[in-house]
């Protein structure tokens, strides 16, 4: 792979993964419980250590991502949410916003993915892809034993 073309690579990346960072910030001031909160900010401190690790990889000229995907619940197919974090939003709301979130972010990599002539890029775009597909599993996750145990 070319120089140019990992740089671009990865600015597009960093760029998303900056994205994700605000998104959850906006939700954490959405949340009304503290143990919500503290949830929310720890995934937006993933996010900001996906920024650090890409922007690492940018310096170093190298990618370091695990490439295992999660096993996908199918809750995101099966639930409808906001698109902008709203002051009204309850814990289900915040959950259902950050599934979807995480399911289009993926989305997005998986047809980057199929876009990818060069070998490299690719495997940097599958392993984003299945970072993403974590995310989306653990908020799954926090749905199934927060939320839908109520229901």
């Amino acid at each position: 792979m070319n120089t140019a073309s990992f740089q671009e690579t990865l600015d597009f990346a960093i760029g998303r993964e900056r994205a994700a960072v605000e998104f959850y910030r906006e939700l954490t001031g959405k949340a009304a419980f503290a143990a919500q909160k503290s949830a929310l900010a720890e995934f937006m401190a993933m996010e900001e250590g996906h920024v650090a690790m890409l922007t690492g990889m940018k310096s170093r000229g190298a990618v370091n991502l695990s490439p295992g995907a999660a096993v996908d619940l199918g809750l995101a197919r099966r639930l409808a949410a906001e698109e902008e974090p709203t002051a009204a939003m309850d814990f289900q709301d915040i959950l259902v916003a950050a599934i979807k979130k995480e399911e289009r972010s993926g989305d997005l990599y998986r047809s980057l993915v199929a876009a990818a002539l060069d070998p490299d890029v690719k495997a940097i775009f599958e392993r984003l892809e299945a970072e993403e597909s974590r995310h989306k599993r653990y908020f799954e996750e926090l749905y199934e034993t927060q939320v839908a145990r109520d229901n």
